[in-house]
């Protein structure tokens, strides 16, 4: 791999985009340097004899000068560089050795180090509090180098003005056409059809059972119910289906969102206004709400669970049969007794009725680069260099996701188990979100309507869907 030649067209990259942006102000610098010119000849003319031919410290910031030039020219006769450092806003925590995703992606993330010589500098922020710290640290022109990015906030993030476009960079070092379809999907900004972000992988989600509880995924909201109740009277102290039904943001990603699909709902209008006022996601909510307050099935504390993990772990310690998850728990399970012993698998997330759709929401953890980034030819490095096959299928396979080149998924390991069935699923069902342009206020407006009327199942489910709409619209869309 030739990284000196790749760094030389990505600074010839950056220019042409620096180019652009600064294009305003070389006018104003040309005339600047044509004053600053006239005033050191007027200065020149002026000056005694003595200050023409050169004071002591003159010349003595003239030798220092010397022997810093030829000190940096004998570095680069040796071949030594000045050390290059990316820093890194991310979720993924170098010091939390117990899991053992993190602890594998690391180890990625130091093969870069190792190819290319260029340092990463963590910035460790929780998952749920990135996109607020990408915002806050580019307003205050102290942002990292590269940031990961939730996909689905990107319309947040591009409005905040926190993101450069990457259009510029992505076709001069790839053909579109040799990443899926999802990546373009993910990384657009609708506004003005830009890119701002590349997918480190993609998602998928689905139901996750457990096959010594139940032999066959349930491919119905009845078959959930029916599933789950038999093994309940099979097996004493589980419940029979899990999911994330609390007030946080990803209760709408997960759980209503899908359901409320699957019943031709939407939850937002095309300008992201609340829409979710319908008679779909009034379903989506009161079957949730059935399944722990009619059919007994999930416990009480999915209603109120702050840490998705709460319930894969649950699943991986036998407690629970089934639960909704993404392609992402698997590395999970696979170290949990559960996985050792193979009897867990997954499947489409099930239709409401008999041979209805079965829509996941579909998205991934992302790269960006902040508008404010001080080296943000270093970041493109570091995405074209995930963006190769060996460690798209190293990440992948680590982190749950799927890579994001056609090349990596057309490799062997995702033609068979489970890795194919997150494939057809991502293919055959996979949803992207309603265009909120408040990702995380709408989410959580709609989250806490439907947390409501799950733990007090005899309030008015209209009313309370019609209370939150109005509220977040009013909110952020009054005129």
């Amino acid at each position: 791999m030739n990284m000196n030649g790749n760094r030389k067209r990505t600074c010839k990259m950056f220019a042409r985009v620096k180019e652009r942006m600064n294009g305003m102000k070389k006018k104003k610098l040309m005339s600047l340097l044509l004053v600053s010119a006239m005033v050191c000849s007027m200065a020149a003319g002026c000056g005694g004899g003595k200050e023409a031919s050169g004071s002591q410290e003159t010349k003595g910031e003239a030798k220092e000068e010397t022997k810093e030039a030829s000190g940096n020219e004998t570095k680069e006769a040796s071949g030594e560089q000045e050390e290059k450092v990316l820093t890194m806003m991310n979720y993924i925590d170098p010091a939390n050795t117990d899991d053992p995703m993190q602890s594998v992606v690391i180890k990625l993330y130091e093969k870069f180090t190792e190819e290319t010589g260029i340092k990463i500098e963590y910035n460790v922020v929780p998952w749920d509090q990135l996109e607020s710290k990408i915002v806050i640290t580019n307003r205050a022109g102290a942002p990292s180098d590269l940031v990961a990015v939730s996909s689905q906030k990107l319309a947040s993030l591009v409005n905040s003005g926190a993101l450069m476009p990457l259009d510029d960079m992505i076709d001069e070092s790839y053909k579109r056409d040799d990443f899926s379809n999802a990546v373009w999907a993910a990384g657009t900004y609708s506004g003005d059809n830009k890119v701002y972000c590349m997918l480190q992988s993609v998602h998928t989600r689905g139901i996750w059972y457990n096959t010594d509880y139940v032999k066959e995924a349930p491919k119905t909201w009845d078959e959930i119910v029916s599933a789950g109740q038999k093994a309940m009277s099979e097996n004493e102290g589980i419940y029979g289906f899990g999911f994330w039904g609390g007030k946080h943001y990803a209760s709408g990603e997960t759980a209503i969102g899908p359901l409320t699909w699957a019943g031709g709902g939407k939850l937002t209008n095309d300008d992201g206004s609340a829409a979710w006022d319908n008679d779909a996601a009034a379903d989506a909510i009161k079957f949730m709400s059935d399944c722990v307050n009619e059919y007994k099935i999930t416990p009480e504390t999915c209603l109120s669970v702050s840490d998705y993990n709460d319930v894969t772990q649950q699943f991986a310690a036998g407690n629970i049969a089934m639960i909704f998850d993404g392609s992402y728990a698997k590395p999970t399970l696979e170290a949990s007794d559960l996985g050792k012993e193979g009897k867990f698998d997954f499947a489409p997330v099930p239709a409401k009725t008999e041979g209805g759709p079965q829509p996941h929401f579909s998205n991934g953890w992302a790269w960006g680069i902040p508008s404010k980034s001080k080296q943000p030819e270093l970041a493109w490095e570091f995405i074209k260099w995930f963006s190769q096959k060996e460690q798209q299928l190293a990440h992948s396979k680590a982190e749950g996701g799927l890579p994001i080149t056609i090349e990596a998924q057309q490799d062997e390991m995702y033609q068979e188990g489970l890795e194919k069935k997150f494939i057809d699923n991502l293919n055959n069902n996979a949803h992207s979100m309603d265009p909120f342009v408040y990702y995380q206020e709408g989410l959580e407006e709609l989250a806490v309507a439907g947390a409501t009327y799950c733990l007090d199942p005899s309030s008015d489910l209209k009313a309370v869907l019609k209370e939150s709409q109005e509220a977040f619209n009013q909110k952020y869309y009054a005129e």
